[in-house]
């Protein structure tokens, strides 16, 4: 007797080859890995490394008094000190700091104006009366013919 093809194809190892279902000979092995040298268990990544640099603890000596920060802390007490003595670059880059982190938002801080005098009160009614006003105090100046 003959065997039909499709009994040939049931008994093949190759049975249901195609998209996601490799040949069966061809499939990873239970236990092997597809990347057996791949990346190393407890490897870091720049990202990792950079971030443990900077929240590592180091010692700062305030006045006469020693304290543990973490280096980003540090830096950061370092940038705003040498602000405090004028130096300009560092009072930009504080000043840059906190504007990054939302401390200078006008949103967050409530101002308190004190009420205006009298005499500031006709200043300022003087000045939005002169409202209209050119550069040289003329409103409707004609052109000369």
């Amino acid at each position: 007797m003959s065997t039909k093809p499709r009994d040939r194809a049931a008994s093949s190892p190759n049975r249901g080859v195609g998209y996601g279902r490799p040949p069966i000979v061809s499939q990873f092995k239970p236990g092997a890995s597809g990347n057996p040298n791949g990346r190393p268990k407890k490897s870091r990544n720049l990202k990792t490394i950079i971030r443990n640099a900077l929240t590592a603890n180091v010692l700062v000596r305030e006045g006469e008094r020693k304290r543990s920060v973490s280096k980003l802390e540090g830096i950061v007490l370092r940038q705003l000190e040498s602000a405090l003595k004028g130096n300009d670059k560092a009072a930009l880059a504080t000043l840059k700091m906190a504007a990054q982190v939302g401390l200078l938002d006008v949103g967050e801080i409530e101002l308190e104006t004190p009420p205006l005098s009298a005499g500031e009160q006709q200043i300022i009614a003087e000045l939005l009366a002169g409202k209209g006003r050119t550069r040289r105090g003329k409103r409707d100046a004609k052109p000369k013919a």
